[in-house]
């Protein structure tokens, strides 16, 4: 049995599209759906061409999110890690743990608090982000390749819309 056979469950990924297609069936056509559903399934998908996209290089999409953050926002803890991405910093912790094995970050006391510890990419970490990036805007292009420049800036709108009404913060 093939190792994404099994990853699946013992299931092709022919027969869960099928499983899924049938299911989706019985919800009526897709203009009926809900949004939730929509967006989750979307959401789905991108995960999954996400983690295909990054696993030749042993990363998960959080790992990456986490550099990507680094990479942005030099000399972030640990705790506006774990706070901007919720999770507990118990996750968090052993997610910078495996990064920091790996020598794709590092960890350097804070001269303004000597208890605290800030994060800080290696230039390994550098080098790996941007095949990593390069790989993410590949899937990008990939999933909107259908939509013309015009109708992606009016869905990113749309996105930035609902991203704000959500109160999220455009800081994390």
């Amino acid at each position: 049995m093939s190792a994404r056979k099994q990853a699946a469950g013992g299931v092709s990924v022919l027969e869960r599209e099928e499983a899924v297609t049938a299911n989706d069936a019985a919800l009526g056509p897709p203009e009926k759906w809900g949004m939730i559903y929509l967006l989750a399934r979307i959401f789905y998908a991108m995960r999954q061409r996400t983690e295909d996209a990054l696993r030749p290089q042993n990363l998960t999409p959080m790992q990456f999110t986490i550099l990507s953050s680094l990479r942005t926002w030099d000399g972030l803890s640990s705790a506006e890690l774990s706070r901007r991405f919720g999770v507990t910093p118990q996750t968090m912790g052993e997610m910078i743990g495996n990064l920091e094995r790996r020598s794709l970050i590092a960890r350097v006391q804070d001269p303004a608090n000597r208890r605290a510890l800030k994060l800080s990419l290696t230039p390994a970490g550098e080098r790996l982000l941007d095949t990593c990036e390069a790989a993410m805007q590949a899937v990008e292009a990939e999933m909107f390749e259908d939509m013309s420049a015009r109708d992606l800036d009016a869905l990113r709108g749309r996105m930035l819309g609902l991203h704000n009404h959500l109160g999220l913060s455009f800081d994390s």
